[in-house]
């Protein structure tokens, strides 16, 4: 089943002001950013890796704020077209 720009942009919308969500990610931020401070700063790999879950995070926040922006793009545009037709 395909969704419309307009359903994902608001189920990402509900997602990002979802309070369960939003928890579990800054649970799993600070989980994160806690392990890499305890690390040796010569034991890059395990750096690293930590480093890119939490750009994985930034990257599915992103995802929602990009499905967001692209419906709120339409909305504007499909307001803009219906003045220039009541005009």
């Amino acid at each position: 089943m395909e969704f419309s720009r307009e359903q994902k942009g608001r189920r990402a919308k509900e997602i990002l002001e979802d309070e369960v969500f939003l928890e579990v990610i800054e649970k799993v931020r600070t989980g994160v950013i806690t392990q890499w401070t305890l690390t040796e700063p010569n034991d890059l790999t395990t750096r690293e890796n930590l480093y890119m879950q939490n750009r994985g995070l930034d990257e599915v926040i992103r995802g929602f704020r990009t499905l967001i922006a692209d419906w709120t793009v339409d909305q504007t545009r499909n307001k803009n077209i219906k003045k220039g037709r009541s005009k």
